[in-house]
């Protein structure tokens, strides 16, 4: 059990540590990036890392640390919103079905099941493919698609916690079904669902990297890891940093949001809790 603390532990603070500085980067990009990400410097494209230019740059001569830097306020920015404007869609669905069940719940579901059957990159490329490219189409298109694995979600961890002891007590000392939800059952739901929420940052700035990089997501020449990728296909052979930095910087931060979310799952609880009963 010692070892299995320390397992839980040592994962949590690289996973926190890893996010953290990814974050901090990104909120100081003015102040720690050293070039502007847009100057193109022609006479020193494709420059490989140097004192100068420690990752490089790229086609036109722009810094790829810059670039970097500055794409982490793109894509994290753009992943937190769209992971925030799902839970607030999510949230009230999730929460009703789970908790009156019946009809509603069976339509929603067959809904639900309809969306989930096809995989979430292909809905949608499909969906952003009949809106046109760009940033708003790809971020309506992403919350199209990810709102029903939320919807499910919730709804398993409302039924769950509808069976404990003090909830059913709670609906039959008198307490309207409002009261109930918001004081019994969403206490209950939140700290699990947001642990699914950091989780899931990490696969949207994946999938939203991996739409910038089919030209259907953010468009050149915003610095955004996806865009990084796509505009460095064509040079991979005589520069590949220019497609190694960016392919390790989405690595990263997504192995940083899976460290915490798989710690913080209900298994790493209940396991950090046991470690610390003995």
């Amino acid at each position: 059990m010692k070892n299995m603390r320390l397992s839980f532990k040592g994962s949590l603070l690289t996973g926190g540590v890893l996010l953290g500085l990814i974050v901090l980067l990104g909120v100081l990009a003015p102040w720690v990036a050293p070039h502007d990400p847009l100057d193109v410097d022609l006479l020193n494209r494709l420059a490989p890392p140097s004192r100068k230019y420690p990752f490089g740059t790229d086609h036109l001569g722009r810094d790829v640390l810059s670039r970097l830097i500055y794409g982490i306020r793109t894509s994290v920015l753009i992943a937190c919103a769209i992971t925030v404007t799902t839970l607030c869609i999510s949230l009230p669905i999730g929460l009703l079905i789970g908790y009156v069940r019946g009809r509603v719940d069976q339509l929603v579901m067959r809904a639900i099941d309809g969306v989930l059957a096809f995989p979430d990159i292909i809905l949608t490329v499909a969906i952003v493919g009949i809106l046109g490219p760009g940033f708003v189409n790809m971020t309506l298109a992403i919350i199209a698609v990810r709102w029903a694995g939320y919807v499910r979600y919730i709804r398993t961890l409302v039924q769950k916690a509808c069976q404990e002891d003090y909830v059913r007590y709670a609906r039959l000392s008198g307490n309207s079904h409002v009261r109930v939800l918001r004081r019994y059952v969403l206490p209950q739901v939140l700290p699990q669902l947001l642990v699914y929420a950091v989780w899931d940052i990490g696969r949207v700035v994946l999938m939203v990297a991996g739409l910038s990089f089919l030209g259907l997501g953010v468009q050149p020449p915003k610095p955004e890891w996806g865009v990084m990728l796509h505009d460095a296909t064509s040079y991979f052979q005589v520069a590949p940093h220019v497609m190694i930095f960016p392919g390790l910087a989405i690595m990263l931060f997504v192995l940083a949001c899976q460290l915490l979310g798989d710690r913080f799952s209900e298994k790493g609880a209940a396991e950090w809790r046991m470690g610390q009963d003995r």
